[in-house]
């Protein structure tokens, strides 16, 4: 690939307003990530369909976001990051219009698609513009800014999908994005350089075919084995097929093409495949945790969604902390030590997690839920200015395509699996403790036993069942919250692949 000529820094005030814009074109993506998941319930109405068929309006935005991911790059350094980045922006709001006045199912689900597919792009082009704009020492501050503006979307998502549900029609949920995605266009318009373009590069149609469709198949089947059984489903046995023949292919082409759709020079560095492996495991462990207490605080506390929302919300202030206090301790050590500080702060988060009951309380949610995102935002400030520290300026946009892939992906599947454990552990629970639920158990005859708890009528029987199905959920959610645990302990030490040494100016400059 031909090198990119290098532009002109521009001045600080105009990178801060670069951010800025860049940043609220990301927020606005970033919102739907979470806040259509809170109004399912009334779509579901509205669209008169069943639970399975309004979870394809989820599924069908997430499987876009991680196809649209995979094209990025390379339509970036083709057309110009500027020119790609507000491509994907305009029809981001356009689509987030047709999604609200969808009136059918189908139509709902196809521009859902359209929507996660143009606008992915918008956090991978988007964080690549930021760190071009930014000398290589800058780039924890960069980061940090625009981690906070995209972390706002995950955490205020619910909080205001929850309220426009509530009084309003779920339309508005879509349609609250238009003043703010004409408003960042403006800007972006008026603000950004026009990006530089690789006019010579070929594209790679059997490579771009093969990865778009590997992608897009196991995020089909990280979305849906749950619900159909997994392996049991007939759909996610072809799926699994069509993903492991593409895989294959893929990996072949590329080592063979004399053009790959990615270019392999990216692996050659250290700190890029070890940052691309543990952003995985990083995504993996953190958001798995988010979807199960918002299903535990809902089914086994009765908290409503807004309520929730206010008991999730520091878990954001937690991030905001956390990637504050990460880039100040980047200047005084090894992004190593800082990365595992907040691996550890997720094992404790999770491991007082384990110790609680079916009778939790907001405090005991919110302090953990605080820790878990401080965790959040101290790892990944290093891990991604890490990451790309030695990388060669031109591979950027195509490497932070990859991250931004890769961490959506391991998003997918920690909660593909949260979801697996809760099921799997809810339903064999359930059955043991039935075993002992018989006239012939002591336990049963104590004073401290309620009296509607009464072996000898239905109403008793009922009311056992309903007590035995909340235990056995509540021990579902801390066998998963003790697997994170382990593995956020197990994961440190990958840390230490990383090659040593502090993120000086000096060092970081050497490879612009």
């Amino acid at each position: 690939m031909a090198a990119v000529a290098a532009q002109p820094s521009p001045s600080r005030l105009r990178r801060a307003f670069m951010l800025s814009a860049v940043m609220l074109g990301a927020a606005v993506y970033e919102i739907n990530l979470t806040n259509v998941t809170v109004a399912l319930p009334h779509m579901q109405g509205s669209f008169s369909a069943t639970h399975n068929q309004v979870a394809w309006i989820v599924t069908a935005f997430v499987v876009g976001m991680t196809m649209g991911l995979t094209w990025a790059g390379w339509f970036s350094e083709r057309f110009g990051q500027k020119q790609f980045f507000m491509f994907s922006l305009i029809g981001y709001t356009v689509s987030s219009f047709f999604c609200g006045a969808a009136t059918g199912l189908l139509e709902e689900v196809a521009w859902r698609f359209v929507q996660g597919a143009i606008g992915a792009p918008l956090m991978s082009v988007g964080l690549a513009m930021v760190l071009d704009a930014f000398p290589r020492h800058q780039h924890g501050t960069a980061n940090t800014i625009f981690g906070i503006g995209i972390m706002f979307g995950p955490v205020a998502g619910p909080v205001i999908g929850g309220y426009i549900a509530e009084f309003y029609h779920w339309s508005w949920i879509f349609y609250f994005n238009l003043p703010f995605g004409v408003l960042a266009i403006i800007a972006c318009w008026i603000l950004l350089p026009k990006g530089t373009r690789d006019a010579g590069r070929a594209f790679d149609w059997l490579g771009f075919a093969t990865l778009v469709t590997a992608v897009g198949v196991l995020q089909l089947i990280l979305n849906r084995g749950e619900r159909l059984g997994w392996f049991d489903s007939l759909e996610i046995v072809v799926e699994a097929a069509v993903f492991v023949l593409s895989i294959y292919l893929f990996v072949v082409h590329s080592l063979t093409a004399r053009r790959p759709f990615i270019e392999l020079a990216i692996f050659r560095d250290r700190n890029v495949v070890t940052g691309l492996f543990l952003v995985v495991v990083w995504a993996f462990l953190l958001h798995g945790t988010l979807v199960l207490l918002s299903l535990m605080m809902q089914e086994l506390r009765g908290y409503p969604v807004i309520t929730l929302g206010y008991v999730l919300a520091p878990r954001g202030f937690g991030v905001v902390v956390g990637m504050f206090s990460a880039n100040l301790l980047l200047r005084y050590f090894d992004p190593r030590y800082v990365m595992a500080f907040g691996g550890a702060c997720l094992a404790i988060s999770a491991w007082a997690m384990t110790e609680w009951t079916a009778e939790v309380g907001a405090w005991a949610v919110i302090w953990t839920g605080a820790l878990s995102g401080f965790s959040s935002g101290c790892t990944f400030v290093p891990l991604s200015v890490k990451t790309f520290s030695t990388i060669e300026r031109r591979y950027r946009a195509e490497g932070l395509t990859l991250f931004m892939l890769l961490l959506m992906m391991g998003i997918g599947a920690g909660i593909a699996v949260a979801v697996n454990v809760l099921t799997r552990s809810t339903t064999v629970l359930r059955a043991t403790l039935a075993e002992h639920v018989t006239d012939y158990n002591e336990l049963l005859r104590y004073s401290f036993i309620p009296e509607t708890w009464d072996t000898g009528s239905m109403a008793g029987l009922a009311a056992i069942e309903v007590e035995i199905m909340r235990q056995a959920a509540m021990i579902g959610y801390l066998n998963y919250f003790y697997l994170v645990a382990v593995m956020a302990i197990g994961a440190i030490p990958l840390i230490f692949i990383f090659s040593k040494g502090r993120l000086t100016a000096q060092t970081l400059e050497h490879h612009d």
